[in-house]
């Protein structure tokens, strides 16, 4: 009797790891690619991060100047935004005045058709939202700079089939602490500023 009841275990033990051997089969890909789809949403997270983080050491850079060189623009964008990996991207650089005047904007990047939203001409009002703008009390002299940071979501490399087809966008808004950033000649040529506005 008792042997059989060990054979019947042992059966049962043996039928057990079938199951489990069978399941755990089974429940593999599964969790592989859950695990993938985890890994591109942290990605997409990551990315949409090192957008805000470039975007706001941008602004903070910008609000402080009196004055803005092309060189010196060229340098700040060398020093923040890397050469390669970043895909299609687009920046915008508006100094807004308190009243929602735009003072000038400039845009750069390898691609200048993903943020158009927010695009306009010297003397036209902002169209986007900004924290402290009042058309009728706010003053000429005090103004912000807005660093609009755009990049296409198709071309970030993800693991697990998840697919990005519209872009990551970071705004970051400062209030220029001397007034107005006044651009040098190259610049103010850029940004259609006629030679009195400077």
């Amino acid at each position: 009797m008792s042997n059989w009841l060990r054979r019947g275990w042992r059966e049962l033990l043996q039928q057990q790891r079938g199951v489990v051997a069978v399941e755990t089969a089974l429940a593999f890909p599964i969790l592989l690619a859950a695990g993938a789809l985890v890994a591109d949403i942290v990605t997409v997270e990551l990315e949409r991060e090192h957008l805000e983080q470039r975007a706001g050491a941008i602004t903070s850079v910008l609000a402080m100047q009196k004055d803005l060189t092309e060189q010196g623009l060229q340098g700040l964008l060398d020093a923040t935004l890397p050469d390669t990996g970043v895909g299609e991207y687009q920046l915008t650089i508006t100094n807004v005045r308190q009243t929602g005047n735009v003072y000038w904007q400039l845009n750069r990047g390898n691609n200048t058709t993903i943020c158009t939203d927010n695009q306009t001409v010297a003397g036209e009002s902002y169209p986007g939202e900004l924290p402290e703008v009042d058309a009728e009390k706010g003053e000429e002299n005090i103004s912000m700079i807005v660093v609009e940071l755009c990049r296409r979501g198709e071309d970030i490399n993800l693991l697990g089939g998840l697919s990005l087809t519209n872009m990551l966008q970071a705004t970051a808004v400062n209030r220029v602490t001397r007034s107005t950033v006044t651009l040098d000649d190259a610049l103010a040529a850029e940004a259609g500023l006629e030679q009195d506005d400077e």
